[in-house]
């Protein structure tokens, strides 16, 4: 899409892309050489951070910031995707069984799965 990779004529050299598949969609890495920018930075001052489990990140200067897997959406998917591992997981014990599940229904399945975990992904890294 336009925009999104660098071009040339910003001084930007194109190194290398590979495509991958992740949880049925395509993405797109490419690696970009920058030219080297002097930045000055004349601050001095430090900051401290603690991680914990009860809440997320405790910053120096007084400010806290929640932990995200304790929020009602992450919940509901955690729920939805222990139910939808059971169900794979019944898949694969019926086919060692010898009863009739489709292989085709465990790549469904399996991709419903990675669809959750990748949902999941998503949340807590636009969270960072």
């Amino acid at each position: 899409e336009k925009g999104y990779i660098p071009t040339t004529k910003d001084g930007y050299m194109i190194r290398s892309g590979t495509v991958s598949v992740k949880a049925g969609r395509f993405y797109v890495s490419v690696l970009v050489e920058i030219p080297d920018i002097n930045i000055d930075n004349n601050s001095n001052e430090g900051i401290g951070i603690d991680l914990g489990l009860k809440d997320f990140a405790i910053v120096s200067n007084g400010k806290t910031y929640r932990n995200i897997n304790k929020s009602a959406g992450l919940k509901k998917l955690e729920k939805q995707l222990i139910r939808e591992q059971r169900s794979l997981s019944r898949k694969y014990e019926n086919l060692k069984k010898g009863k009739s599940t489709q292989r085709a229904n465990i790549q469904k399945q399996k991709l419903k799965v990675q669809k959750l975990h990748h949902k999941m992904d998503n949340i807590r890294t636009d969270y960072i």
